[in-house]
C-alpha cells in the first residue's frame, strides 16, 4: 500500500477490518484524507502516520485501537480534522497537538486519556467548540 503515492483519499471505514494499522501508510506523501473508523482495528496508532505531511482528515474513530496518542501527530501542519474518539487510547493529550494550527475539530471523546489538557490548545485559532 505504501506504493500508492499518488493517492488522496483513502476511505475503509465501516467495515470489519482487523489488525493493526499499517506504519506503511506513511510513506503515501500525497494522501490527504484518511478514513478507517469503524472497524475492529487494533494495536496503536504508527507514530508514523506524522509524517503524512499533507493529511488534512484523519478519521480513526470507534475503532479499538490503544496506546498513546503519538506526539508525531503534531507534524500534521495541514491537519483540519482530528477525531479519535471510541478507543481505548490511554495516557494524556499530547502538547505536540497544540501545533497543528488548521485544526478545526478534534475528538477524543470515549476514551481511557489521563491528565490535563494542554493549555495551549486553546490557542489553536480555527478549533471549534
Amino acid at each position: 500500500m505504501g506504493n500508492l503515492k499518488y493517492l488522496a483519499g483513502l476511505y475503509l471505514n465501516n467495515n470489519q477490518l482487523r489488525g493493526m494499522i499499517p506504519s506503511a501508510l506513511g510513506n503515501l506523501k500525497n494522501l490527504e484524507r484518511l478514513s478507517l473508523s469503524g472497524n475492529q482495528l487494533t494495536g496503536t496508532i504508527p507514530a508514523d502516520l506524522g509524517n503524512l505531511s499533507n493529511l488534512e482528515k484523519l478519521w480513526l474513530y470507534n475503532n479499538q485501537l490503544m496506546g498513546t496518542i503519538p506526539a508525531a501527530l503534531g507534524n500534521l501542519k495541514n491537519l483540519e480534522r482530528l477525531i479519535l474518539s471510541g478507543n481505548q487510547l490511554t495516557g494524556t493529550i499530547p502538547a505536540a497537538l497544540s501545533n497543528l494550527k488548521n485544526l478545526e475539530y478534534l475528538w477524543l471523546d470515549s476514551n481511557q486519556l489521563t491528565g490535563t489538557i494542554p493549555a495551549d490548545l486553546i490557542n489553536i485559532r480555527y478549533l471549534k467548540y
